[in-house]
Protein backbone atom coordinates (compact mmCIF):
# COMPACT_ATOMS: atom_id res chain seq x y z
CA UNK A 1 0.00 0.00 0.00
CA UNK A 2 1.30 3.19 -0.57
CA UNK A 3 1.18 6.17 1.14
CA UNK A 4 3.72 8.67 -0.68
CA UNK A 5 0.93 9.48 -3.28
CA UNK A 6 -1.47 11.17 -0.84
CA UNK A 7 0.76 11.69 1.73
CA UNK A 8 -1.93 11.32 4.11
CA UNK A 9 0.00 10.56 7.20
CA UNK A 10 1.74 13.88 6.95
CA UNK A 11 0.62 16.59 10.01
CA UNK A 12 1.60 19.97 11.38
CA UNK A 13 1.32 20.62 15.11
CA UNK A 14 0.47 23.24 16.41
CA UNK A 15 -0.21 25.78 19.96
CA UNK A 16 -3.64 27.15 20.51
CA UNK A 17 -1.99 30.38 18.97
CA UNK A 18 -1.33 28.63 15.50
CA UNK A 19 2.20 28.85 16.17
CA UNK A 20 4.21 25.80 14.79
CA UNK A 21 5.57 23.37 17.30
CA UNK A 22 6.50 20.30 15.16
CA UNK A 23 5.28 17.21 12.66
CA UNK A 24 3.30 14.12 13.55
CA UNK A 25 2.25 11.30 11.93
CA UNK A 26 -1.25 10.67 11.24
CA UNK A 27 -2.47 6.71 12.24
CA UNK A 28 -5.62 5.27 11.41
CA UNK A 29 -8.57 7.60 11.95
CA UNK A 30 -7.86 9.30 15.32
CA UNK A 31 -4.35 9.45 16.53
CA UNK A 32 -0.86 11.25 15.91
CA UNK A 33 2.19 9.82 16.18
CA UNK A 34 4.80 12.48 17.09
CA UNK A 35 7.85 13.61 19.56
CA UNK A 36 6.89 14.35 23.28
CA UNK A 37 9.51 17.63 23.78
CA UNK A 38 7.43 19.40 21.15
CA UNK A 39 4.80 19.13 23.15
CA UNK A 40 6.50 21.14 26.15
CA UNK A 41 5.56 24.07 27.68
CA UNK A 42 9.11 25.26 27.43
CA UNK A 43 10.28 27.56 24.75
CA UNK A 44 10.78 25.58 21.27
CA UNK A 45 13.35 23.62 20.86
CA UNK A 46 14.58 23.84 24.34
CA UNK A 47 13.55 19.70 26.83
CA UNK A 48 12.86 19.65 29.92
CA UNK A 49 11.39 16.32 32.21
CA UNK A 50 8.42 16.41 33.13
CA UNK A 51 6.27 13.95 34.84
CA UNK A 52 2.35 14.21 33.70
CA UNK A 53 1.39 14.99 29.82
CA UNK A 54 0.34 18.49 29.08
CA UNK A 55 -3.19 19.43 29.28
CA UNK A 56 -3.36 21.74 26.50
CA UNK A 57 -5.71 21.09 23.04
CA UNK A 58 -3.01 21.24 20.03
CA UNK A 59 -4.00 22.32 16.57
CA UNK A 60 -3.38 19.26 14.54
CA UNK A 61 -3.16 20.56 9.96
CA UNK A 62 -3.35 17.89 7.94
CA UNK A 63 -1.27 18.86 5.48
CA UNK A 64 -1.02 15.73 3.60
CA UNK A 65 -4.68 15.85 2.74
CA UNK A 66 -6.58 18.15 0.21
CA UNK A 67 -6.28 21.82 0.37
CA UNK A 68 -7.91 23.12 2.58
CA UNK A 69 -8.88 20.59 5.13
CA UNK A 70 -9.88 21.26 8.20
CA UNK A 71 -7.50 20.91 11.24
CA UNK A 72 -8.27 18.92 14.08
CA UNK A 73 -7.79 19.31 17.50
CA UNK A 74 -5.96 17.15 19.73
CA UNK A 75 -4.93 15.79 23.03
CA UNK A 76 -2.42 13.23 24.41
CA UNK A 77 -3.93 9.97 24.54
CA UNK A 78 -4.13 8.25 28.03
CA UNK A 79 -1.16 6.32 28.98
CA UNK A 80 0.35 7.52 25.80
CA UNK A 81 3.29 10.16 27.11
CA UNK A 82 6.61 9.04 27.19
CA UNK A 83 8.48 12.31 28.05
CA UNK A 84 12.08 12.91 27.47
CA UNK A 85 14.52 11.51 30.17
CA UNK A 86 17.62 12.82 31.30
CA UNK A 87 19.41 11.32 28.82
CA UNK A 88 16.72 12.24 25.85
CA UNK A 89 15.69 8.34 25.71
CA UNK A 90 11.58 8.05 25.37
CA UNK A 91 10.62 11.07 24.06
CA UNK A 92 7.09 10.03 22.01
CA UNK A 93 3.71 10.81 22.13
CA UNK A 94 0.60 9.96 21.03
CA UNK A 95 -2.28 12.22 20.05
CA UNK A 96 -5.92 11.64 20.20
CA UNK A 97 -8.28 13.46 17.85
CA UNK A 98 -11.52 14.65 19.50
CA UNK A 99 -13.26 13.69 15.80
CA UNK A 100 -12.13 11.06 13.78
CA UNK A 101 -11.52 11.40 10.45
CA UNK A 102 -13.78 10.94 7.47
CA UNK A 103 -10.58 8.33 5.77
CA UNK A 104 -8.08 6.40 8.20
CA UNK A 105 -4.54 6.12 6.79
CA UNK A 106 -4.89 2.16 6.80
CA UNK A 107 -2.97 -0.57 9.22
CA UNK A 108 0.68 -0.42 8.06
CA UNK A 109 1.96 2.99 8.22
CA UNK A 110 4.97 2.31 10.00
CA UNK A 111 7.09 -0.38 9.54
CA UNK A 112 9.95 -2.16 10.72
CA UNK A 113 13.56 -1.73 8.95
CA UNK A 114 17.03 -4.12 9.94
CA UNK A 115 18.95 -1.83 12.35
CA UNK A 116 21.91 -1.74 9.68
CA UNK A 117 19.77 -0.66 6.87
CA UNK A 118 21.28 2.29 4.72
CA UNK A 119 17.96 3.09 2.91
CA UNK A 120 16.87 6.35 1.14
CA UNK A 121 14.40 8.22 3.21
CA UNK A 122 12.75 11.62 3.42
CA UNK A 123 11.21 13.90 5.72
CA UNK A 124 8.27 16.95 5.30
CA UNK A 125 9.39 19.35 7.94
CA UNK A 126 8.20 22.98 9.01
CA UNK A 127 11.02 25.56 9.42
CA UNK A 128 10.53 29.03 10.49
CA UNK A 129 11.73 29.96 7.07
CA UNK A 130 9.19 28.11 5.15
CA UNK A 131 5.81 27.21 7.57
CA UNK A 132 4.34 25.61 4.59
CA UNK A 133 6.46 23.02 4.79
CA UNK A 134 9.91 21.93 2.71
CA UNK A 135 11.44 17.95 1.65
CA UNK A 136 14.40 16.92 3.11
CA UNK A 137 16.16 13.59 2.04
CA UNK A 138 19.43 12.09 4.04
CA UNK A 139 20.18 7.98 4.14
CA UNK A 140 20.23 5.65 7.42
CA UNK A 141 23.46 5.75 8.65
CA UNK A 142 23.02 3.19 11.18
CA UNK A 143 22.71 3.05 14.94
CA UNK A 144 23.01 6.02 17.83
CA UNK A 145 21.46 8.23 20.05
CA UNK A 146 21.11 7.68 23.71
CA UNK A 147 20.98 3.84 24.53
CA UNK A 148 21.42 3.17 21.03
CA UNK A 149 17.84 4.17 20.49
CA UNK A 150 17.86 6.37 17.91
CA UNK A 151 19.45 5.97 14.14
CA UNK A 152 21.61 8.96 12.44
CA UNK A 153 20.54 10.45 9.13
CA UNK A 154 22.93 11.65 6.79
CA UNK A 155 22.18 14.49 4.72
CA UNK A 156 21.72 14.36 0.65
CA UNK A 157 24.33 16.57 -0.43
CA UNK A 158 21.52 18.11 -2.45
CA UNK A 159 18.47 20.30 -1.09
CA UNK A 160 17.57 21.47 2.87
CA UNK A 161 18.54 19.85 5.71
CA UNK A 162 16.76 18.86 9.12
CA UNK A 163 16.85 21.43 11.31
CA UNK A 164 14.07 23.47 14.31
CA UNK A 165 10.44 22.66 12.90
CA UNK A 166 10.97 18.92 11.38
CA UNK A 167 11.00 16.90 15.34
CA UNK A 168 7.92 14.83 15.07
CA UNK A 169 7.71 14.56 11.41
CA UNK A 170 7.78 11.34 9.40
CA UNK A 171 10.76 9.64 7.80
CA UNK A 172 9.65 8.12 4.83
CA UNK A 173 11.13 5.20 3.17
CA UNK A 174 11.34 5.70 -0.30
CA UNK A 175 11.55 2.49 -1.84
CA UNK A 176 8.71 0.68 0.15
CA UNK A 177 6.80 4.12 0.71
CA UNK A 178 6.36 3.32 4.56
CA UNK A 179 7.33 5.56 7.52
CA UNK A 180 10.24 4.14 9.33
CA UNK A 181 10.62 6.23 12.34
CA UNK A 182 10.00 9.79 13.62
CA UNK A 183 12.31 12.91 13.03
CA UNK A 184 14.13 13.56 17.14
CA UNK A 185 17.06 15.02 16.83
CA UNK A 186 19.35 17.29 14.73
CA UNK A 187 23.11 18.52 14.85
CA UNK A 188 22.76 22.39 14.86
CA UNK A 189 26.64 23.75 14.83
CA UNK A 190 29.73 22.19 13.49
CA UNK A 191 28.10 19.52 11.57
CA UNK A 192 24.55 20.74 9.82
CA UNK A 193 23.71 18.08 8.02
CA UNK A 194 23.30 15.18 10.46
CA UNK A 195 20.14 14.31 12.84
CA UNK A 196 18.77 11.57 14.40
CA UNK A 197 14.94 9.21 14.13
CA UNK A 198 13.68 7.22 16.40
CA UNK A 199 12.95 4.29 14.52
CA UNK A 200 9.90 2.10 14.64
CA UNK A 201 11.05 -0.73 16.88
CA UNK A 202 11.77 2.19 19.91
CA UNK A 203 8.36 3.50 18.83
CA UNK A 204 6.72 0.30 19.63
CA UNK A 205 8.39 -0.42 23.34
CA UNK A 206 7.65 3.15 24.22
CA UNK A 207 4.16 2.99 22.90
CA UNK A 208 2.59 -0.25 22.38
CA UNK A 209 -0.14 0.90 21.34
CA UNK A 210 0.61 1.92 18.15
CA UNK A 211 1.61 -2.09 17.31
CA UNK A 212 -1.61 -2.23 15.19
CA UNK A 213 -0.01 0.12 12.19
CA UNK A 214 2.97 -1.34 12.03
CA UNK A 215 4.41 -3.83 9.39
CA UNK A 216 7.46 -6.11 8.41
CA UNK A 217 8.75 -8.42 10.77
CA UNK A 218 10.36 -8.22 14.87
CA UNK A 219 13.95 -8.58 14.68
CA UNK A 220 13.54 -10.37 17.55
CA UNK A 221 10.67 -13.41 17.94
CA UNK A 222 7.83 -12.83 20.79
CA UNK A 223 8.74 -15.79 22.33
CA UNK A 224 11.88 -13.95 24.01
CA UNK A 225 10.08 -11.33 25.89
CA UNK A 226 7.58 -13.85 27.73
CA UNK A 227 8.47 -14.28 31.17
CA UNK A 228 10.04 -17.34 32.25
CA UNK A 229 9.71 -17.12 36.17
CA UNK A 230 12.01 -15.90 38.78
CA UNK A 231 15.24 -17.31 37.04
CA UNK A 232 18.63 -15.54 37.59
CA UNK A 233 20.72 -15.48 33.88
CA UNK A 234 24.40 -17.05 33.94
CA UNK A 235 26.54 -14.24 34.22
CA UNK A 236 29.59 -16.08 32.75
CA UNK A 237 27.11 -17.44 30.07
CA UNK A 238 26.10 -13.57 29.68
CA UNK A 239 30.10 -12.73 29.55
CA UNK A 240 30.84 -14.80 26.64
CA UNK A 241 28.05 -13.89 24.80
CA UNK A 242 28.63 -9.83 25.03
CA UNK A 243 32.28 -11.15 23.90
CA UNK A 244 31.19 -12.98 20.69
CA UNK A 245 29.14 -9.79 20.00
CA UNK A 246 31.43 -7.37 20.84
CA UNK A 247 32.17 -4.56 17.73
CA UNK A 248 34.92 -5.98 16.14
CA UNK A 249 34.55 -9.71 17.27
CA UNK A 250 35.91 -12.14 14.47
CA UNK A 251 32.94 -14.05 12.68
CA UNK A 252 32.20 -17.41 13.61
CA UNK A 253 29.78 -19.82 14.30
CA UNK A 254 28.75 -20.92 18.43
CA UNK A 255 26.57 -23.69 19.70
CA UNK A 256 25.37 -23.90 22.66
CA UNK A 257 22.96 -26.54 24.68
CA UNK A 258 20.66 -25.31 27.19
CA UNK A 259 17.44 -26.07 28.77
CA UNK A 260 14.22 -23.70 28.26
CA UNK A 261 14.09 -22.12 32.05
CA UNK A 262 17.73 -22.69 32.99
CA UNK A 263 19.91 -19.81 34.19
CA UNK A 264 22.11 -20.32 30.60
CA UNK A 265 19.04 -20.11 28.53
CA UNK A 266 17.56 -16.88 30.63
CA UNK A 267 21.04 -15.65 29.66
CA UNK A 268 20.74 -16.13 25.70
CA UNK A 269 17.19 -14.94 26.04
CA UNK A 270 18.55 -11.27 28.58
CA UNK A 271 21.30 -10.86 25.98
CA UNK A 272 18.86 -10.71 23.13
CA UNK A 273 16.62 -8.54 24.97
CA UNK A 274 19.47 -5.90 25.74
CA UNK A 275 20.06 -5.64 21.83
CA UNK A 276 16.69 -4.95 21.02
CA UNK A 277 14.83 -1.73 20.89
CA UNK A 278 11.55 -3.21 20.67
CA UNK A 279 11.72 -5.65 23.39
CA UNK A 280 14.46 -4.19 25.65
CA UNK A 281 13.15 -4.66 29.57
CA UNK A 282 11.88 -0.82 31.13
CA UNK A 283 14.34 -1.35 33.98
CA UNK A 284 16.93 -2.54 31.79
CA UNK A 285 18.66 0.56 31.17
CA UNK A 286 20.83 1.53 28.12
CA UNK A 287 22.43 -1.75 26.11
CA UNK A 288 25.84 -0.24 26.67
CA UNK A 289 25.23 0.10 30.95
CA UNK A 290 26.28 -3.90 31.04
CA UNK A 291 29.08 -5.95 31.21
CA UNK A 292 31.08 -2.76 29.91
CA UNK A 293 30.29 -0.92 33.23
CA UNK A 294 32.09 -4.03 34.61
CA UNK A 295 35.51 -3.83 31.95
CA UNK A 296 33.99 -6.12 30.22
CA UNK A 297 33.87 -5.41 26.08
CA UNK A 298 31.35 -3.16 24.65
CA UNK A 299 27.79 -4.79 23.70
CA UNK A 300 27.36 -5.86 20.19
CA UNK A 301 23.86 -6.39 18.62
CA UNK A 302 21.84 -9.21 17.74
CA UNK A 303 20.51 -8.25 14.46
CA UNK A 304 18.01 -10.97 14.61
CA UNK A 305 16.74 -13.30 16.99
CA UNK A 306 14.46 -16.70 15.85
CA UNK A 307 12.47 -19.03 17.69
CA UNK A 308 12.69 -22.02 15.12
CA UNK A 309 10.71 -24.54 17.27
CA UNK A 310 8.29 -26.35 14.64
CA UNK A 311 9.45 -23.75 11.94
CA UNK A 312 10.66 -25.46 8.77
CA UNK A 313 14.22 -24.63 6.68
CA UNK A 314 12.06 -22.68 4.03
CA UNK A 315 10.02 -20.50 6.75
CA UNK A 316 13.22 -19.87 8.88
CA UNK A 317 15.43 -19.17 5.55
CA UNK A 318 12.41 -16.99 4.23
CA UNK A 319 12.38 -14.89 7.38
CA UNK A 320 16.09 -13.98 7.42
CA UNK A 321 15.85 -13.25 3.69
CA UNK A 322 12.81 -10.96 4.24
CA UNK A 323 15.58 -9.18 6.97
CA UNK A 324 18.47 -8.89 4.94
CA UNK A 325 16.28 -7.58 1.50
CA UNK A 326 13.28 -5.72 2.77
CA UNK A 327 11.58 -4.06 -0.27
CA UNK A 328 13.66 -6.04 -2.46
CA UNK A 329 11.45 -8.19 -5.31
CA UNK A 330 11.75 -11.76 -3.95
CA UNK A 331 15.58 -13.25 -3.60
CA UNK A 332 16.75 -16.52 -1.86
CA UNK A 333 19.23 -17.00 0.63
CA UNK A 334 21.90 -17.73 -1.53
CA UNK A 335 21.14 -14.24 -3.37
CA UNK A 336 21.20 -12.63 -0.35
CA UNK A 337 24.61 -14.19 1.03
CA UNK A 338 26.12 -13.70 -2.61
CA UNK A 339 28.50 -10.54 -2.99
CA UNK A 340 28.40 -8.76 0.30
CA UNK A 341 25.81 -10.07 2.92
CA UNK A 342 25.15 -7.10 4.65
CA UNK A 343 26.40 -7.40 8.60
CA UNK A 344 24.55 -9.82 10.62
CA UNK A 345 24.13 -11.52 14.78
CA UNK A 346 21.91 -14.25 14.11
CA UNK A 347 20.32 -16.63 16.93
CA UNK A 348 18.61 -19.53 16.37
CA UNK A 349 16.91 -20.65 19.40
CA UNK A 350 15.31 -24.45 19.31
CA UNK A 351 17.02 -25.93 16.44
CA UNK A 352 16.62 -29.37 17.30
CA UNK A 353 13.15 -28.20 17.71
CA UNK A 354 12.93 -27.28 14.67
CA UNK A 355 10.49 -29.33 11.92
CA UNK A 356 13.40 -31.12 10.32
CA UNK A 357 16.30 -29.65 12.26
CA UNK A 358 18.85 -31.27 9.66
CA UNK A 359 17.23 -29.66 6.67
CA UNK A 360 17.21 -26.46 8.94
CA UNK A 361 21.14 -26.90 9.47
CA UNK A 362 21.71 -27.98 5.75
CA UNK A 363 19.76 -25.76 3.89
CA UNK A 364 20.24 -22.15 6.16
CA UNK A 365 22.80 -23.09 8.89
CA UNK A 366 25.25 -24.22 6.83
CA UNK A 367 24.85 -21.78 3.86
CA UNK A 368 25.26 -18.97 6.35
CA UNK A 369 28.29 -20.30 7.72
CA UNK A 370 30.12 -20.84 4.41
CA UNK A 371 30.10 -17.29 4.00
CA UNK A 372 31.79 -16.35 7.44
CA UNK A 373 35.28 -15.64 6.14
CA UNK A 374 36.12 -12.42 5.45
CA UNK A 375 32.45 -11.05 6.16
CA UNK A 376 30.67 -9.44 9.31
CA UNK A 377 28.42 -12.47 10.12
CA UNK A 378 28.18 -14.69 13.44
CA UNK A 379 25.90 -17.00 14.32
CA UNK A 380 24.55 -18.30 17.51
CA UNK A 381 22.86 -22.08 17.40
CA UNK A 382 21.12 -23.08 20.40
CA UNK A 383 19.65 -26.32 20.99
CA UNK A 384 17.94 -27.90 24.40
CA UNK A 385 19.15 -31.36 24.02
CA UNK A 386 22.35 -32.52 24.02
CA UNK A 387 22.00 -36.15 22.80
CA UNK A 388 19.96 -34.41 19.86
CA UNK A 389 21.07 -36.66 16.69
CA UNK A 390 20.87 -32.82 15.11
CA UNK A 391 23.07 -31.32 17.07
CA UNK A 392 26.19 -33.96 16.33
CA UNK A 393 25.26 -32.95 12.82
CA UNK A 394 25.46 -29.60 12.72
CA UNK A 395 28.58 -29.61 15.41
CA UNK A 396 30.35 -31.91 12.93
CA UNK A 397 29.62 -30.26 9.78
CA UNK A 398 30.48 -26.74 11.27
CA UNK A 399 33.67 -28.01 12.49
CA UNK A 400 34.20 -29.76 8.85
CA UNK A 401 33.58 -26.12 7.55
CA UNK A 402 35.91 -24.43 9.34
CA UNK A 403 38.56 -27.60 9.25
CA UNK A 404 38.14 -27.02 5.35
CA UNK A 405 38.73 -23.36 5.60
CA UNK A 406 42.14 -24.01 7.64
CA UNK A 407 43.14 -26.67 4.78
CA UNK A 408 42.72 -23.84 2.55
CA UNK A 409 44.99 -21.31 4.43
CA UNK A 410 47.55 -23.90 4.99
CA UNK A 411 47.68 -24.77 1.02
CA UNK A 412 47.92 -21.27 0.00
CA UNK A 413 50.41 -20.67 3.06
CA UNK A 414 52.66 -23.91 1.21
CA UNK A 415 51.97 -22.54 -2.37
CA UNK A 416 53.56 -19.30 -0.96
CA UNK A 417 56.56 -21.25 0.50
CA UNK A 418 57.40 -22.93 -2.66
CA UNK A 419 57.33 -19.54 -4.32
CA UNK A 420 59.09 -18.11 -1.67
CA UNK A 421 61.82 -20.53 -0.78
CA UNK A 422 62.87 -20.42 -4.63
CA UNK A 423 63.73 -16.49 -3.84
CA UNK A 424 64.71 -16.05 0.02
CA UNK A 425 66.41 -17.98 2.52
CA UNK A 426 66.22 -19.02 4.97
CA UNK A 427 62.57 -19.88 5.39
CA UNK A 428 60.76 -22.73 7.13
CA UNK A 429 58.12 -24.63 5.81
CA UNK A 430 54.94 -24.23 7.23
CA UNK A 431 53.03 -26.17 9.43
CA UNK A 432 50.21 -28.32 8.28
CA UNK A 433 47.47 -29.69 10.86
CA UNK A 434 44.38 -30.06 8.88
CA UNK A 435 44.69 -33.57 7.56
CA UNK A 436 45.03 -34.37 11.41
CA UNK A 437 42.69 -32.21 12.16
CA UNK A 438 40.62 -34.05 9.68
CA UNK A 439 41.09 -37.69 10.85
CA UNK A 440 39.53 -36.45 14.25
CA UNK A 441 36.64 -34.69 12.48
CA UNK A 442 35.92 -38.32 10.72
CA UNK A 443 36.37 -40.16 13.98
CA UNK A 444 33.39 -37.97 15.75
CA UNK A 445 31.29 -37.88 12.80
CA UNK A 446 31.24 -41.72 13.36
CA UNK A 447 30.40 -41.19 17.10
CA UNK A 448 28.04 -39.19 15.98
CA UNK A 449 25.99 -41.56 13.88
CA UNK A 450 26.24 -43.77 16.70
CA UNK A 451 23.59 -43.07 19.57
CA UNK A 452 25.46 -42.72 23.17
CA UNK A 453 25.42 -41.53 26.38
CA UNK A 454 28.14 -38.97 25.69
CA UNK A 455 27.26 -35.95 24.56
CA UNK A 456 29.06 -35.15 21.50
CA UNK A 457 29.40 -31.53 21.63
CA UNK A 458 32.35 -31.54 24.62
CA UNK A 459 34.50 -33.75 22.06
CA UNK A 460 33.87 -31.20 19.27
CA UNK A 461 34.47 -28.17 21.39
CA UNK A 462 38.01 -29.52 22.49
CA UNK A 463 38.63 -29.82 18.81
CA UNK A 464 37.67 -26.41 17.69
CA UNK A 465 40.00 -24.09 19.65
CA UNK A 466 42.67 -26.42 17.91
CA UNK A 467 41.46 -26.06 14.01
CA UNK A 468 41.36 -21.97 14.66
CA UNK A 469 44.93 -21.66 16.26
CA UNK A 470 46.10 -24.14 13.49
CA UNK A 471 43.97 -21.50 11.02
CA UNK A 472 46.10 -18.68 12.92
CA UNK A 473 49.27 -20.26 12.42
CA UNK A 474 48.51 -20.63 8.85
CA UNK A 475 47.64 -17.18 8.18
CA UNK A 476 50.89 -15.82 10.36
CA UNK A 477 52.75 -18.61 8.20
CA UNK A 478 51.45 -16.70 4.65
CA UNK A 479 52.14 -12.82 6.11
CA UNK A 480 55.85 -13.67 7.64
CA UNK A 481 56.86 -15.03 3.87
CA UNK A 482 55.19 -12.13 2.26
CA UNK A 483 57.10 -9.88 4.21
CA UNK A 484 60.54 -11.81 3.74
CA UNK A 485 60.09 -11.34 -0.11
CA UNK A 486 59.22 -8.25 0.87
CA UNK A 487 62.25 -7.29 2.59
CA UNK A 488 64.44 -8.77 -0.31
CA UNK A 489 62.58 -6.67 -2.75
CA UNK A 490 63.25 -3.54 -0.30
CA UNK A 491 67.10 -4.76 -0.27
CA UNK A 492 67.30 -4.54 -3.87
CA UNK A 493 65.59 -0.90 -4.17
CA UNK A 494 68.11 0.36 -1.85
CA UNK A 495 71.12 -1.12 -3.53
CA UNK A 496 69.35 0.87 -7.24
CA UNK A 497 69.36 3.67 -5.35
CA UNK A 498 73.11 3.40 -4.20
CA UNK A 499 74.28 2.87 -7.34
CA UNK A 500 72.25 5.27 -9.05
CA UNK A 501 73.80 8.02 -6.76
CA UNK A 502 77.76 6.93 -7.47
CA UNK A 503 79.39 9.87 -8.60
CA UNK A 504 80.71 10.09 -12.59
CA UNK A 505 84.54 9.97 -11.36
CA UNK A 506 84.07 6.65 -9.43
CA UNK A 507 81.27 4.44 -11.84
CA UNK A 508 85.02 2.96 -13.30
CA UNK A 509 86.12 2.18 -9.09
CA UNK A 510 87.07 -1.21 -9.18
CA UNK A 511 86.18 -2.26 -5.90
CA UNK A 512 82.93 -0.99 -6.04
CA UNK A 513 82.04 -2.36 -9.45
CA UNK A 514 83.09 -5.74 -8.04
CA UNK A 515 80.85 -4.98 -4.38
CA UNK A 516 78.11 -4.30 -6.41
CA UNK A 517 77.99 -7.17 -8.98
CA UNK A 518 78.63 -9.77 -5.74
CA UNK A 519 75.80 -7.37 -4.09
CA UNK A 520 73.44 -7.91 -7.41
CA UNK A 521 74.68 -11.32 -7.67
CA UNK A 522 73.00 -12.18 -4.38
CA UNK A 523 69.59 -10.39 -4.87
CA UNK A 524 68.98 -11.66 -8.32
CA UNK A 525 70.04 -14.84 -8.75
CA UNK A 526 69.40 -18.22 -6.42
CA UNK A 527 67.55 -18.11 -3.15
CA UNK A 528 68.54 -14.60 -1.36
CA UNK A 529 70.12 -14.82 2.13
CA UNK A 530 68.63 -11.69 3.90
CA UNK A 531 71.16 -11.05 6.67
CA UNK A 532 74.21 -12.01 4.15
CA UNK A 533 72.60 -9.76 1.41
CA UNK A 534 71.55 -6.40 3.85
CA UNK A 535 75.45 -6.97 5.17
CA UNK A 536 76.15 -6.63 1.43
CA UNK A 537 74.06 -3.60 0.57
CA UNK A 538 74.96 -1.57 3.46
CA UNK A 539 78.86 -2.33 2.40
CA UNK A 540 78.04 -1.01 -0.89
CA UNK A 541 76.40 2.05 0.75
CA UNK A 542 79.14 2.49 3.28
CA UNK A 543 82.04 2.38 0.26
CA UNK A 544 80.92 5.04 -1.73
CA UNK A 545 80.52 7.25 1.08
CA UNK A 546 84.77 6.41 1.79
CA UNK A 547 85.43 7.06 -1.95
CA UNK A 548 85.08 10.27 -1.07
CA UNK A 549 82.08 11.42 -2.79
CA UNK A 550 81.80 15.19 -2.48
CA UNK A 551 79.22 17.47 -0.60
CA UNK A 552 76.81 17.31 -3.98
CA UNK A 553 76.49 14.33 -4.75
CA UNK A 554 76.31 12.17 -1.21
CA UNK A 555 74.60 8.88 -2.11
CA UNK A 556 70.56 8.87 -1.03
CA UNK A 557 69.67 6.81 2.14
CA UNK A 558 66.58 4.86 2.26
CA UNK A 559 64.81 4.09 5.69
Amino acid sequence: MSHSGRAEWRACIRDDRAGIRGGGIVLGDRHVLTCAHILLPAAHGERSTVHGPPSDDFQVEFVGRSPGASPGWARVAGGCWKPPQDDQRADLALLELADPLPEGTGPEVLRRLPSNARRRVRMFGFPAAVPTGVWARARLGGDGGPGGEWIQLDRDPVGPAVEAGFSGTAVFDEETDQVVGVVVSYLARGGAGTSWMIPVETIIRYLPRTREWVSGDSAVDESFARPVGPVVSDETVVRQLTEFLAPGARPETRVIVTTPGSAVHAAVRDVVLRTSREFRPADAGPPESAPAAAGGPRPGRIDLALDVSGRTADEVSSRIVNWMSVGASAKSLADCLAGEPPPMSLVLDGVDRAADPEALIAKVVLPIAERMTGHDLRLLLVFHDDHAPSLGYAATELLGKRIAVLQAAEEAAWQRYLHVAERVAPVDPPKRSGAKLRLRLTALRAAASRPGDTPLLPAVEVCRPLVEEALAVAEEARRDLDARLDERDRLRERLDVYRASVPERLREDRELTALYRETHEALWHGPSDLAVCAALVDRYGTLIRRRGAGPDDQPAEMS
